[in-house]
């Protein structure tokens, strides 16, 4: 079952966004795993400072480190262990201090004088340390090289960073810039920075350590995105005080997120050569109502250090291959990491797929992304996942229909995406997805979402990462709650790989796109389907000779939901008619609530009331109420999955039809 779908073409491979060290011939691997989290700190910005020349530096800072160096293939040389404190960094550091010119120290108190340092170190040949590392070093090696003190150089972090612009910016590199944390993760805790700083420092990127949330610091992130060179193409690495929010703000300079900051040895990973790959596409299965067809993927897939760790060890469970998940990863491994991804490629079985993990190319709020550079970014995008290999994605933060949906939906050149809704779009997929945090979770999550008798259900499943982790055995936990699932419901839930189930909609809406009207009527549905709910409940009944529908007079508000067939989906920038024929009988009025694209409404538009209310005036007559949407959504987010809803109030309400046909604006 392994190595079907690897396909190596490194003559189309995406690269140029990311700076790449120059491969070494002799590599020299240094356990850091016990040193202090000060020593750690140095020891990754020695190793950035050294592999900018030739990316020779492997540390080892976790024990799973070295399963990933034996992986490559690469020989290497492991440098012997000092004893006594510190010795991982005081053996790097013997060996490579003819390579230091420089020690800036800096405040472990004062945040920013550790940025300053590192950056300064990056483009001056030197390394930061706290006065106790120097005073170690120094004492131990003899070492005779300048020393340039940071503790008390600037008041507070907005002034070094307004120092840093001017100084220190122009020689800093705009293919990516970095927002890492250096706090304590308790008050007793020594501070433990991020590995991410090795690369940081041999790509000589900007780095800072400011608050999104604060206005005075939120300003300043402000005048570093703003600098001529960022833009399009340049990725925010690390992971900022806020977040995935940092979105918010990078965004709107073109910025796209590259979520990385545990990710560690990026420096020597990026010296290997980038390089392409190809994916089989789904396979249609036949589709029936009464069944609900389900996918599942992996979260995080985006985060650098998530794809490096622990989807890393998932993937070496022995279960994995005998269930279909899909694995999201970023797209840049091509170039950050090529191994890596490699490694993926090689082990894949039939029941696994590669895709793209949020959002392409980077991770970005679609909805936040300048208007005016979206363009570029999703010709970047195209490039970056088809070199990638991948033909499904994770969709985040889209706002459906827009111009941006459109255009994404025609430029990604992916087949399907998981996201907030339905779509069977031939532009492109979309099947709604649900978060399960862990396994205890799979069963109620899972057989929340019922089959209908009248269609087949399509739905998504991302399984947290974080919350499968238990002795690395994360695929011998879905397997288990599969076999119950199928145990107590056979035959109901059919679980497939996303591209599976994206070539399986294709085939069973591949006429959808040709329906112009649905109507549903009680003896003869067509496309709409009426659906009980705890405040939505209607009977069958004959009325003047006429099967009719019969929404019982009720002390609470009372409503009539009705589920659009999935093939018909209002198209971007089109209207519907929605007709309803009844029996003016009693007194009472009725109102129409539909699922729309307004999302500044509450709940973003779910519930989005007509503004014209009917009233009955007790005719006796058989009559139509036509309602004119311009603004339709249909993705089945309102109660129990339905589209649309009419509201009523009074007597019973005698529905004998119900149509919505699209109309030309």
């Amino acid at each position: 079952m392994l190595g079907i779908i690897l396909c190596v073409q490194p003559a189309l491979a995406a690269s140029g966004l990311f700076p790449k060290m120059p491969a070494a011939t002799n590599v020299y691997v240094v356990n850091i795993h016990k040193d202090s989290g000060d020593a750690w700190m140095t020891a990754w910005a020695l190793q950035g400072l050294i592999n900018q020349k030739s990316a020779e530096v492997y540390l080892i800072n976790n024990p799973w480190d070295r399963d990933a160096l034996n992986d490559c293939g690469k020989p290497y040389i492991e440098l012997p262990r000092l004893t006594g404190t510190n010795a991982g960094l005081r053996m790097l550091f013997r060996k490579y201090q003819g390579q230091v010119k420089k020690m800036f120290i800096y405040d472990p108190e004062k945040d920013w004088t550790w940025y300053l340092a590192s950056m300064s170190g990056a483009q001056q040949g030197g390394i930061p340390v706290t006065e106790s590392v120097r005073d170690v070093l120094i004492s131990e090696f003899g070492w005779k090289g300048e020393v340039e003190d940071f503790r008390n150089r600037w008041a507070n972090r907005i002034e070094a960073y307004d120092w840093a612009l001017i100084h220190l910016m122009p020689s800093c590199t705009k293919q990516v810039v970095f927002a890492t944390g250096n706090r304590r993760l308790d008050a007793k805790a020594e501070r433990i920075g991020s590995p991410i700083t090795d690369y940081a420092v041999a790509s000589k990127g900007f780095v800072f350590g400011l608050d999104f949330a604060k206005p005075a610091e939120h300003a300043e992130i402000g005048n570093i995105f703003s600098t001529k060179g960022y833009g399009v193409g340049t990725s925010l690495m690390g992971y900022a005080s806020n977040g995935d929010q940092a979105n918010e703000t990078a965004n709107r300079y073109g910025i796209g997120y590259v979520v990385s900051e545990l990710y560690a040895n990026g420096s020597f990973w990026s010296s290997f050569p980038d390089k392409a790959y190809t994916q089989s596409l789904g396979k249609a299965i036949k589709a029936e109502p009464g069944k609900v067809y389900a996918s599942f993927m992996w979260s995080d897939g985006d985060n650098l250090e998530y794809d490096q760790n622990p989807l890393y060890r998932y993937w070496k469970d022995p279960a994995r291959g005998q269930i279909p998940v899909a694995t999201g990863l970023a797209t840049t491994l091509q170039e950050l990491n090529p191994p890596l991804l490699n490694w993926y490629y090689s082990k894949t079985t039939t029941n696994d797929e590669l895709m793209a993990g949020a959002t392409g190319v980077q991770f970005i709020h679609i909805r936040d992304f300048n208007q005016a550079l979206f363009p570029a970014w999703c010709e970047l995008n195209h490039d970056w996942c088809a070199s990638a290999g991948f033909h499904s994605g994770y969709m985040w933060l889209m706002p459906q229909p827009t111009a941006k949906y459109t255009m994404y939906s025609k430029t990604c050149g992916l087949v399907g995406v998981v996201g907030e809704f339905f779509s069977a779009d031939t532009n492109l997929l979309s099947v709604t997805t649900s978060g399960i945090i862990n396994e205890d979770r799979m069963f109620p999550e899972i057989t929340y979402v019922q089959p209908k008798a009248y269609a087949p259900v399509f739905h998504n499943f991302t399984l947290l990462v974080g919350g499968f982790c238990r002795d690395d055995r994360a695929y011998a936990a879905i397997k288990r709650q599969i076999d119950r699932i199928e145990a107590a419901y056979p035959g109901r839930y059919v679980f497939l790989l996303p591209k599976d189930e994206f070539a399986t909609i294709r085939a069973y809406y591949k006429h959808g796109v040709d329906v112009q009207a649905i109507a549903g009527r009680p003896d003869a549905p067509e496309g709409l389907y009426p659906m009980s709910n705890g405040d939505g409940e209607f009977s069958v009944v004959e009325h003047n000779g006429v099967h009719c529908w019969l929404v019982p007079k009720h002390a609470s508000p009372n409503y009539f939901y009705l589920d659009a067939a999935d093939d018909f989906l209002p198209q971007t920038g089109g209207a519907v008619e929605i007709d309803l024929t009844y029996f003016d009988s009693g007194a009472g009025d009725f109102a129409l609530d539909y699922d729309s694209t307004d999302v500044r409404l509450p709940g973003a538009g779910a519930f989005k009331r007509y503004p014209y209310i009917i009233h009955r005036t007790n005719s006796g007559q058989l009559k139509t109420a036509r309602f004119y949407v311009n603004d339709a959504r249909f993705s089945g987010r309102e109660n129990g999955g339905a589209d649309f809803r009419f509201y009523s109030g009074g007597d019973d309400l005698i529905i004998s039809f119900v149509q919505v046909q699209r109309v030309k604006r």
